[in-house]
């Protein structure tokens, strides 16, 4: 077995789509209009996804706690850097030789850098 996607479920998907193209650098590989966005990574896809497409409803508590996605970096102080232009930075932590920082994304979903 191997994880293929992480699906987040978002209020507003094209804010989404802007906030993950920047933060990840990349177009998505994917799109179904107000449906569905994927970025598809090394090993791993991540989908943007919009539960009302489908008739299912969407609540405010369906954000900030579903999920933390983690994502690699050889350099977390420029990341840092980077995605504090354009996103909240909850917290800052370096213990012994673990540096990583935690931001939410456009919908409010905590997610997190760290060095590789």
């Amino acid at each position: 077995m191997e994880l293929r996607y992480i699906i987040l479920k978002v209020k507003d998907i094209q804010r989404a789509r802007i906030f993950y193209s920047r933060l990840l650098n990349m177009e998505p590989t994917k799109e179904e209009p107000n449906r569905i966005v994927v970025f598809k990574l090394e090993n791993i896809k991540i989908g943007l996804y919009n539960p009302i497409a489908d008739g299912d409803s969407l609540n405010d508590s369906d954000f900030g706690t579903n999920c933390r996605p983690a994502f690699g970096t050889d350099d977390v102080q420029s990341e840092l850097k980077r995605i504090s232009k354009f996103a909240e930075i909850t917290s800052q932590h370096k213990v012994d030789f673990h540096e990583w920082f935690e931001f939410k994304d456009s919908e409010g979903n905590p997610l997190e850098v760290h060095k590789k």
